[in-house]
């Protein structure tokens, strides 16, 4: 397993970027991940270029697409994809993270799953072309809108659909009516990516105030352990690192993960 840090939600200017690779580099971090809204205005080689200089890989690009919502959205996000794909190819990108959004899979109709799909192979078939693959993220309405990837069940249905090497799944938990373990036992298996997340205050089932992985009510090592019985050996990103001063969330995450790793 390896770790990976989150350019997400404590700023996307030059100057953040150049801190926080130089920080995640420092660290030991082994990658790091850039969203939307850093790449649009980025000089993209100069932050090849920079992570180079460092030592770290670029393992994920960050983008929005919404293929379920209406025909509209599915397009403009095929067209974002395309964009995507060139952000990755001009930066040595290996995986570009994908939504489904903007529809809860119970609520789903057979277009919205059948438009979806379709646009999933599209966008998969772009990348196999290029080496690129798609961690498809697992999203309850928690902090940016429903997906088709609410629960285990919806997601390997949705996998298996696809049929496509190149959709995996990039795990965020809790999900919709299951405690993490249980999305751990079902996903572990497909889950290249796992984004690291604890909190208090909050439920089995649902967030809480959001904290460090080794001191929220989730029994994170459990958690990891169960993925890695069923197969999981890739990365465990740090996302939403702001829920303390981001610096300090790198610093301490980067510390337990290293530890735990090393017992796994």
């Amino acid at each position: 397993m390896k770790t990976s840090f989150c350019m997400m939600g404590f700023g996307y200017t030059r100057e953040v970027a150049e801190r926080c690779i130089g920080l995640a580099s420092q660290l030991g971090y082994d990658a790091i991940e850039f969203w939307k809204q850093y790449l649009d205005t980025a000089d993209l080689d100069w932050t090849r270029q920079l992570c180079e200089q460092h030592g770290l890989t670029i393992l994920q690009l960050c983008p929005y697409f919404d293929f379920s919502t209406s025909q509209d959205t599915c397009t403009e996000s095929l067209r974002e994809a395309e964009k995507f794909v060139g952000y990755a190819r001009r930066l040595g990108a290996a995986w570009i993270r994908t939504y489904t959004l903007n529809t809860p899979n119970a609520e789903a109709t057979d277009q919205q799953w059948e438009r979806s799909v379709h646009a999933l192979r599209q966008i998969c078939d772009l990348g196999a072309a290029h080496g690129i693959a798609f961690p498809l993220e697992t999203h309850q309405v928690l902090h940016h809108g429903p997906t088709l990837t609410d629960t285990s069940a919806s997601t390997l249905r949705l996998l298996a659909l696809v049929d496509r090497p190149n959709l995996h799944v990039a795990l965020q938990t809790p999900l919709v009516g299951e405690t993490p373990e249980y999305s751990a036992e079902q996903l572990g298996h497909v889950t290249v990516q796992v984004q690291a997340h604890n909190w208090t205050n909050g439920s089995a089932t649902r967030w809480g105030k959001l904290t460090f992985l080794d001191s929220g009510d989730l029994d994170f090592a459990n958690y990891i352990r169960i993925l890695r019985s069923k197969g999981f050996d890739g990365y465990i990103s740090i996302d939403h690192p702001n829920h303390h001063p981001w610096e300090e969330t790198a610093a301490h995450e980067i510390t337990y993960l290293r530890r735990l790793i090393a017992e796994l």
